[in-house]
């Protein structure tokens, strides 16, 4: 990326100038870069911009202060042209690959494209892309549509962790799964997907106590906070570790 300029959401938001991060810092160049980013080469109206910067309360000034943290932002940006104003409101320009959500989902999509035939691959294009996070997305800042993107990128990043689970257990690395799946169990205790990769992963290296011991938590865990039984992965896993039957 020498001599372009990216940009890092998944954690403190950054501008990436070759190999050179800079922290956005600043509540309001931070909404007004966030609210451009969430919608990438999309027109953002000037009232959508200006609600996410000061809310909904009326403001005679909001036009004119809107144009000077948009000026300030592209003098920031170093490149003015990349942040224009037309029909539809204000549009950033992002190239494919410049922002690390982007390549966070590229990278996810194509292993799991591959990992039926090529596990491996897929447990490494998938640790690629979670490296790729450096803390949680717009931390501290209260506006819907960020709020709306975090969760989703949140998500998607508990799904990659499955999936690169799965490929590891693909792989017959149980004994190296355990460790990061309990801890990422303690973290998301309420996730009964991964509970039920905990349990095989355990089971498969020789630990079925253990895996049973892993069901009964988070039965305790899904009957006291939400009211409910586990579902059917979870009861099914645990009769074939009753039963000593081989878990694929």
């Amino acid at each position: 990326m020498d001599g372009t300029v990216g940009f890092a959401v998944l954690g403190p938001m950054e501008i990436r100038r070759g190999e050179t991060g800079e922290a956005v810092t600043g509540r309001l160049r931070r909404t007004l870069l966030g609210v451009l980013l969430a919608r990438p080469g999309g027109g953002v109206p000037a009232d959508t911009l200006s609600d996410a910067l000061w809310g909904e309360r009326p403001d005679e000034r909001a036009a004119a202060r809107l144009q000077l943290h948009i000026h300030r932002l592209r003098a920031f940006l170093g490149d003015p042209d990349r942040l224009a104003f037309g029909v539809d409101g204000y549009r950033l320009r992002v190239a494919p690959g410049e922002l690390d959500a982007d390549r966070f989902e590229t990278l996810i999509a194509e292993a799991l494209r591959v990992r039926a035939r090529e596990p491996g691959r897929a447990a490494v294009l998938l640790r690629e892309a979670l490296e790729l996070w450096r803390g949680v997305p717009f931390a501290g800042l209260e506006v819907p549509l960020l709020d709306d993107w975090a969760h989703r990128l949140g998500e998607r990043r508990l799904t990659a962790y499955e999936a690169l689970y799965e490929a590891e257990l693909a792989c017959g690395n149980e004994t190296a799964a355990v460790d990061g799946l309990s801890a990422l169990v303690r973290e998301h205790p309420l996730r009964e997907r991964l509970h039920a990769l905990l349990m095989t992963a355990l089971y498969r290296a020789g630990r079925p106590a253990d895996a049973l011991a892993v069901y009964r938590t988070a039965r305790e865990r899904l009957v006291a906070e939400l009211g409910l039984e586990p579902g059917p992965e979870l009861r099914a896993l645990e009769r074939s570790v009753l039963a000593g039957e081989p878990i694929g």
